[in-house]
């Protein structure tokens, strides 16, 4: 017996089922997908922006910062201007590691505690006429030691004092590295990048400072942020530079590619409908219609993509683009078939030859 038979015999032989099975079975279905919708906002909150930044050990071991004696930096990633192909960041001083930077009686890390007056340089290198240009932001510790009355207030006594704001290049290096990725091209799994030099000076000495590591923070909306820092021994020097990532979140991901798999669902559907016409296939007229409401869905559907790209992305070529080829053509060919239908010739003969005339046509059922 078929399952579906089975169902309602079932439910013909409880009259409980029958008054209350509607409410129940819309009411379990609301609860799986309101469960299912917290379940993925946390999880696209925990990715992005919700832990607070801390020199504790858990935070400088996932950002790979080394502990040895040095400044430690954070990079806040806030906004992307993929037009203008720009990364604007916030840059701040955490705290330092080491006896010599901190002032304190050991070497560990501590968050919002420096002893020397820091000037931060981007794209700069020490054994140059680094003084020649203006740095970006300096540091303060007597900010930190005598803070302003607006650090008082609850749950920002931990604020750094200053920061300052960048605006940085995307990588412009394209052509040499033909990593396509890094473009629009490859959305919604496209990867962004920036990468500076580093060089803090002690105002006082002249002398560079060493550095023990950055925080590289995204806190943009869509985007996920990530950082590599590299410091490197040339000679006697150690220069450092420092690679920052955004890469789409992976809700947004999921949430393109589920509008492109929608788009080839309503094609496939148009498609299938058109092939039972040209076999001859009693269709109805309403259906048929429907493939003129998918043709104009398309592109709405296509310009609802989270922080939608002009149009041109690789999903264009293997969806849009081939979506709307074949929705167009299976389109064109219903319009033709009804039309030829509908306003055929009629022509007085016997009753045999109307019928092989009206098989000539595909049946349209009202």
């Amino acid at each position: 017996m078929p399952l579906s038979l089975c169902f309602q015999r079932i439910i013909g032989q409880n009259p409980i089922l029958i008054r209350y099975g509607p409410v129940a079975t819309l009411t379990i279905i609301f609860i799986l997908f309101a469960g299912t919708s917290i379940i993925l906002t946390e999880v696209y909150l925990s990715a992005n922006f919700k832990a607070p930044v801390r020199m504790d050990n858990a935070t400088l071991h996932y950002f790979s910062v080394s502990r040895s004696p040095g400044l430690v930096l954070l990079a806040d990633m806030w906004l992307i201007d993929l037009d203008g192909q720009t990364f604007s960041v916030h840059w701040s001083l955490v705290g330092a590691c080491g006896r010599q930077y901190t002032g304190s009686s050991n070497d560990i890390c501590i968050q919002n505690q420096f002893v020397n007056n820091v000037a931060l340089y981007l794209n700069e290198n020490a054994s140059v006429n680094w003084n020649l240009t203006a740095p970006i932001g300096t540091f303060d510790p007597t900010m930190i030691q005598n803070p302003p009355p607006v650090t008082y207030i609850p749950g920002r006594r931990k604020l750094p004092a200053e920061e300052y704001n960048t605006i940085l290049s995307l990588d412009p290096f394209l052509p040499y590295t033909l990593q396509k990725k890094v473009s629009t091209l490859y959305y919604p799994f496209d990867q962004h990048s920036t990468y500076v030099s580093l060089l803090a000076i002690d105002i006082d000495s002249n002398q560079s400072l060493p550095i023990s590591g950055v925080i590289g923070y995204g806190s943009m909306i869509n985007w996920i942020g990530s950082s590599a820092f590299y410091p490197t021994a040339v000679g006697n020097e150690k220069l450092y530079a420092l690679a920052l990532t955004v890469r789409r979140q992976h809700m947004i991901k999921a949430f393109a590619l589920l509008l492109v798999i929608t788009n080839w669902i309503l094609t496939v559907t148009v498609l299938w409908m058109t092939v039972l016409v040209l076999f001859r296939a009693n269709v109805s007229c309403n259906l048929i219609l429907i493939s003129t409401s998918v043709l104009f869905a398309l592109p709405q559907i296509r310009a609802s993509m989270p922080d939608s790209p002009p149009f041109g992305t690789f999903i264009d070529i293997a969806g849009y683009f081939m979506n709307v080829c074949l929705v167009s053509v299976c389109t064109s060919i219903l319009l033709f078939s009804q039309l030829q239908y509908h306003y055929q010739p009629v022509v007085q003969t016997s009753v045999e030859l109307m019928q092989s005339q009206g098989a000539t046509f595909p049946m349209c059922r009202e």
